[in-house]
């Protein structure tokens, strides 16, 4: 058995991994020996508008489960024409008057053919939506991420959505809270999306918005304290305070940046041989941002009044998406902002309170895909 990159006649050049993001068929070269991994798809999270009219003037806005993550060493054959399906992210939802949606389970993503067992990752769950009256109690409980499919080496259970809570003592009306995604299982169970809670809450007109989970960590949970709340990250999990961010990073509420101009914030995404999975990752955007997150980095929440949205970031690679909560603010195509990252990903949840016919949107799931990773080649 020889090893890819080796010298000699028998050994050509390295094979390079291989990236499927859509369904498709696939045959290797050459024979090798592959570790296969899938994502499932990434639930959308859910969104609602609400105001003083509204017979539920409460809403707690769930973000979407992370797409499962399943993998096995394969032996693969140039003369097999392997099936590779490929699950969607939950889409959007929109909502233009009181009300309240819940987000959309991502799709299923699989890799069979001959000679070898179907590997099998599921899509995480949409974010769910409660809505309540001053006095009623809410027990929202957060998106399941995708588990159950097959895999030989490991099945990683996606990060669930954030849940919210509201006790029956919150009498205030016309109030919103969003959670953020799950993140993607990159090393076990992956890690919840923030949550929210309004227990306590006497006040009206008030909105709160949770951070994304990381590959790393959980996303801060909303807070009273302040309108920015941050995703988890490759260093851990993150705070709701201000400026408490995971270890590792330097950003500060001034320079978080811009999201680009388009759905799909990240462009592409580009592997390439060396390094481990996560260092072999280039972003490129259609948008010049002042402070990019790196990969497994879940969005920063936004509440506030009438913001503008230059102080949101989408999550990275393999992260859930934020929650985004405000007042009297139209946001048309904002929902890119609370998308979850690429491969699986949780979308985050959108809401919009005393809105005045302005238009919410949650954010999609994160689509899933097949990585390919050579090990050796086989002669």
């Amino acid at each position: 058995m020889a090893v890819i990159g080796g010298s000699g006649a028998t050994n050509p050049p390295l094979i390079p991994d291989v990236l499927l993001t859509v369904s498709t068929t696939w045959s290797p070269p050459y024979k090798v020996k592959a570790l296969v991994r899938c994502f499932g798809g990434g639930g959308s999270g859910s969104v609602g508008c609400v105001n003083a009219s509204y017979t539920y003037p409460t809403a707690a806005l769930g973000g979407g489960g992370a797409g499962e993550h399943a993998g096995s060493i394969l032996e693969l054959d140039p003369a097999v024409t392997y099936t590779v399906v490929v699950g969607a992210g939950g889409v959007k939802k929109i909502r233009g008057s009181d009300g309240v949606a819940s987000g959309l389970a991502g799709g299923n993503t699989s890799f069979a053919g001959s000679g070898v067992t179907t590997i099998t990752a599921n899509g995480g769950a949409g974010g769910g939506a409660g809505v309540g009256g001053a006095s009623t109690v809410i027990n929202l409980a957060g998106a399941a991420g995708g588990a159950g499919g097959a895999g030989e080496l490991y099945r990683h259970t996606g990060g669930a959505g954030g849940g919210a809570t509201k006790a029956s003592g919150s009498n205030g009306s016309n109030n919103c809270m969003t959670t953020g995604g799950g993140a993607v299982g990159l090393f076990g169970t992956g890690f919840a999306g923030g949550a929210g809670d309004l227990d306590g809450r006497a006040a009206s007109n008030q909105q709160q918005a949770a951070g994304g989970g990381g590959v790393n960590g959980a996303g801060g949970a909303t807070s009273d304290t302040t309108d920015i709340t941050y995703g988890g990250s490759t260093f851990g999990p993150s705070s709701a305070s201000a400026n408490a961010l995971a270890p590792g990073f330097g950003f500060t509420n001034n320079i978080v940046s811009v999201a680009p101009s388009a759905d799909a914030w990240e462009s592409t995404i580009d592997f390439w041989n060396g390094g481990s999975l996560l260092e072999r990752v280039n972003h490129t955007f259609t948008q010049t941002m002042s402070a990019v997150s790196p990969p497994g980095t879940g969005g920063l929440g936004r509440n506030g009044t009438n913001f503008t949205v230059s102080y949101c970031t989408g999550a990275s690679l393999f992260a859930g998406g934020a929650g985004i909560a405000v007042i009297n603010y139209n946001f048309p195509n904002d929902y890119r902002y609370m998308i979850g990252g690429r491969l699986g990903g949780g979308g985050g949840a959108g809401g919009i309170i005393t809105h005045n016919g302005s238009v919410a949107y949650s954010g999609a799931g994160g689509h899933g895909g097949v990585l390919i990773e050579m090990l050796e080649r086989i002669t």
